[in-house]
């Protein structure tokens, strides 16, 4: 079966892009299946690409020091998952992008999204609309962890990310919310009271 590139030509920021913007695209990018468990970038990697995710899901942690894994992210159907600073920056990713289910993604490098910046102004702005969109994202994240309960940001994930908690484990779900296990258990169950 092959990769649909129409999720992210409906994307609203892809509205501007003329046939001849679209079908550059298509000819410099490439698509790739990235099984279960598999890693997009790894953390102290070099990142070259950014990719779009047409069917699957992935996380995105950080690795302390002492092992343990820190969600702060996940990528589902029709988004991008890169490390964006590391990419622009041309440094390594502090983390890791990792596969939770078999998934299928359109990989972007970052010389083709420079030319086709240069090449077109929609471009230009389609790439300055979904950057600004992660960087809200980001903001909205720092502010959940640090102005609400692991009760309320539980309910913002479900929001954030609607019927997630079923495709993953719990203990993904408490890593994302920076709380243990057997905490998102509470609330789970004070729910249900």
């Amino acid at each position: 079966m092959d990769i649909d590139y129409s999720a992210i030509r409906d994307l609203p920021q892809a509205a501007q892009l003329s046939d001849e913007d679209w079908n550059l695209f298509v000819e410099r990018t490439r698509t790739k299946r990235i099984p279960k468990g598999v890693t997009l970038i790894q953390a102290g990697q070099l990142v070259k690409h950014a990719y779009f995710c047409t069917m699957g899901l992935f996380r995105l942690y950080y690795t302390l020091q002492d092992g343990r894994e820190y969600n702060v992210a996940f990528t589902v159907e029709n988004d991008f998952a890169t490390s964006y600073g590391a990419m622009v920056m041309g440094t390594p990713s502090f983390f890791t992008i990792e596969a939770m289910e078999d998934s299928a993604v359109i990989e972007i490098s970052y010389d083709v999204l420079k030319e086709l910046m240069d090449k077109s102004r929609a471009w230009e702005r389609f790439v300055y609309k979904s950057v600004e969109r992660l960087y809200i994202r980001k903001e909205e994240r720092e502010r959940e962890l640090l102005y609400l309960t692991a009760k309320e940001r539980y309910d913002v994930f479900l929001v954030k990310y609607p019927g997630l908690g079923h495709r993953i484990p719990q203990y993904h779900i408490a890593s994302y919310l920076g709380i243990t296990p057997v905490s998102l258990s509470r609330i789970l169950h004070s729910e249900k009271d």
